[in-house]
């Protein structure tokens, strides 16, 4: 029963996203359709609530349930754009992250999903929510990022928007080492109670480093002077590594993180 209504919950919430992006393009700032985006959050956390309840465990343990979390993420910066009036190329992205992550988190949906013994430790409560918020930042960084480029490519330039968004690339990234960095330590701390070693160039530790190593690169040259044009093109090039490392990794690569 409760599986049945986790999905129905994570489907809904699909369903809320794409109307969102379907009637926010049609009628722009003038349509009620933020409250369709609160309400998919809403129904996100029901659905992540619903699980932390019937397994008693943190409901990010799993690819799937983790792409939920970071569905939200995503689903909160569409809300928030739409409500401020930012740029729609870039709540519609957000919105469209949204709307993705969670149809991959329905569809692979286990009722009884086996979970690694490595997973039972306190870590799980900080050092995944920790490291789903800085992709979630990462995510937020590309969306602005490819509303730049949008902006650009389209001829539809706009110096206040572009400012914003630029703003809003720059901020996230910041955000986002903030937390990545305290998560790969809090990580090593854990793989090293599991597996015996702080760090093993696992597939998924190397990637977030490579992840970690591109974003510092955008900071670095965004304070040399790099134009936000072109820091855009870092920016989502940082996140096509994220994308790697959290589903490349677990699919292509096989390692110590595959479960995860």
């Amino acid at each position: 029963m409760s599986v049945a209504l986790e999905q129905w919950l994570l489907a809904l919430a699909v369903v809320a996203a794409v109307l969102f992006m379907i009637i926010s393009f049609l009628q722009k700032n003038g349509s009620k359709s933020i409250y369709l985006m609160a309400a998919g959050c809403v129904l996100i956390v029901a659905a992540l609530s619903f699980r932390w309840y019937y397994t008693g465990r943190p409901p990010w343990a799993t690819l799937y349930e983790t792409a939920s979390l970071l569905a939200l993420a995503t689903g909160i910066a569409a809300t928030y754009g739409y409500h401020k009036k930012y740029s729609l190329p870039f709540y519609m992205i957000a919105a469209a992250f949204t709307a993705s992550l969670v149809s991959f988190s329905a569809l692979s949906w286990d009722p009884s999903p086996i979970i690694s013994g490595s997973l039972n430790s306190g870590w799980l409560m900080v050092h995944v929510p920790v490291l789903m918020l800085s992709y979630g930042m990462f995510a937020i960084s590309a969306a602005a990022s490819f509303a730049i480029v949008f902006h650009i490519y389209s001829g539809k330039f706009d110096s206040v928007s572009m400012a914003k968004l630029d703003s809003i690339a720059y901020r996230s990234i910041t955000a986002g080492m903030l937390l990545i960095i305290p998560g790969i330590i809090m990580g090593s701390i854990w793989a090293n109670t599991a597996w015996g070693s702080y760090w093993s160039w696992d597939p998924k530790e190397t990637w977030s480093l490579i992840t970690v190593i591109v974003y510092l690169l955008y900071l670095i040259l965004r304070r040399t002077g790099m134009k936000a044009e072109d820091a855009a093109f870092v920016s989502i090039l940082g996140f096509l590594s994220v994308i790697f490392t959290y589903f490349g990794v677990s699919y292509i690569i096989p390692g110590l993180h595959s479960y995860a």
